[in-house]
């Protein structure tokens, strides 16, 4: 442990045979926390011994963990919008209450909200530089994949109205089904629901792009409030941390 002049806090660097390489969400929060729990004693990391490779470790978590829920929380949104505007039965009631819409909703945001909020909480874990960089870096693959999964998403929805559920596509397959022997009231029930029902991927693609908005922006709420807090920590003489550095 070296002291710097000046009155400023220690400063420790990281052995080499102790150097921190996350392979999962967990992990990666791990680390995060027990580092702001040695800066909250005042042991403080130089922010340089943080490595490249480190970073881009950090930035790979934040990103497979964001775009792989993200993926699956897509795939749900026209699930749940299609129990909101009534196209699909929720809890086997084809006319659903309240409850069922306020649980739809859940189903297509609460996954986004909860993991925003379970991140926003990592992001307010730091003062030095050290545990900041693992924190940026994490956000900043977590923005990465969010971003990523909801352009794909977008796209993907949007060619699902505009091409695969044609008026002509729609039209061929529920011709099919007088092969089955089905019946004209109930090939024509399906033909306007599928009209109907199209439309929900439009709206779910804003949907998308609004949620994925949100999922980013509770972090980066958080880590500015951290900072302020920081900076009174460090006015108060709690902490002793180059205010410069936080």
């Amino acid at each position: 442990m070296s002291k710097q002049s000046g009155g400023s806090p220690d400063v420790m660097p990281v052995p080499q045979s102790n150097e921190i390489h996350p392979r999962g969400l967990l992990e990666a929060i791990s680390y995060i926390d027990q580092n702001f729990a040695n800066e909250l004693g005042g042991c403080m990391t130089n922010s340089r011994f943080l490595t490249t490779k480190q970073r881009l470790e950090f930035m790979e978590v934040g990103f497979r963990s964001s775009f792989a829920s993200g993926i699956v929380t897509a795939l749900l949104t026209p699930v749940a919008i299609g129990v909101i505007e009534q196209y699909i039965p929720m809890f086997g009631d084809p006319t659903p209450t309240m409850f069922d819409k306020f649980s739809a909703f859940l189903l297509a945001l609460g996954f986004s909200l909860g993991y925003a909020i379970f991140m926003a909480k990592t992001a307010t874990c730091y003062i030095g530089g050290y545990t900041r960089a693992m924190v940026l870096n994490l956000l900043g693959g977590m923005t990465v994949g969010a971003v990523l999964k909801a352009v794909l998403a977008f796209i993907a929805f949007h060619f699902i109205y505009f091409k695969v559920f044609t008026d002509k596509n729609i039209l061929w397959v529920t011709e099919k089904l007088y092969h089955a022997r089905a019946s004209s009231k109930t090939v024509a029930a399906i033909y306007y629901w599928v009209q109907g029902f199209k439309g929900i991927f439009l709206t779910s693609a804003y949907f998308i792009l609004v949620s994925t908005a949100v999922f980013i922006i509770i972090p980066l709420i958080a880590m500015a409030f951290a900072w302020i807090r920081n900076r009174r920590l460090i006015a108060a003489g709690v902490v002793n941390v180059d205010a410069n550095n936080v």
